[in-house]
């Protein structure tokens, strides 16, 4: 890659590389970005590079690597007080643990980044995070855990179309049924 180019111009070809599905080069592109950041002192861009090449890193397999990034990121995004990209980092590292079936780690990231994405007001970034945990506990057969989180899931979101107002009441239901009628 042109060492030539910004980091701006670095993070938008990374970004095209990523969605051509060049995972490797894209990888390599977002290193040289968030360098170029952390040399700019941008560490919002320098975090948001961070999240990308560790979502790379999971999705290639590199677990370890991938936490190290990610949490990195976490960090940078606490410490200039961006609770939104944080949140997502967070998401990301919620995905990465249900992976390896490190499931309460998962729940731990997961309800964090609904916390965050809920004081940022992102009711609908906070649904899919929700609706994430609820599909990790239906996977492990908790029933109850997934039925509350899915309920949770659809009060957050800001609107519901009819077949989700459905699927909230029989989830209320079950959930009625499930924990004794309380």
């Amino acid at each position: 890659m042109n060492s030539s180019l910004s980091p701006q111009d670095l993070k938008d070809e990374g970004m095209r590389l990523f969605q051509q599905g060049k995972r490797r080069e894209a990888l390599a592109v977002f290193e040289q970005a968030a360098e170029q950041f952390a040399v700019q002192e941008d560490m919002g861009n320098q975090a948001e590079m961070l999240n990308n090449i560790g979502v790379i890193q999971r999705v290639q397999g590199e677990s370890e690597t991938a936490v190290a990034t990610l949490t990195q990121a976490a960090a940078l995004f606490n410490q200039i007080g961006d609770a939104s990209r944080q949140a997502q980092t967070l998401g990301n590292l919620g995905d990465l643990y249900a992976s390896q079936k490190k499931y309460t780690d998962a729940a731990r990231h997961y309800s964090n980044a609904a916390a965050q994405f809920a004081q940022s007001n992102e009711k609908e970034k906070q649904a899919q995070v929700l609706r994430a945990l609820s599909l990790m506990e239906l996977r492990r057969g908790q029933w109850l855990a997934a039925i509350m989180r899915m309920e949770e899931s659809l009060q957050a979101r800001p609107r519901l179309s009819i077949p989700q107002r459905l699927f909230k009441w029989l989830l209320r239901f079950a959930n009625r049924l499930l924990s004794g009628g309380q």
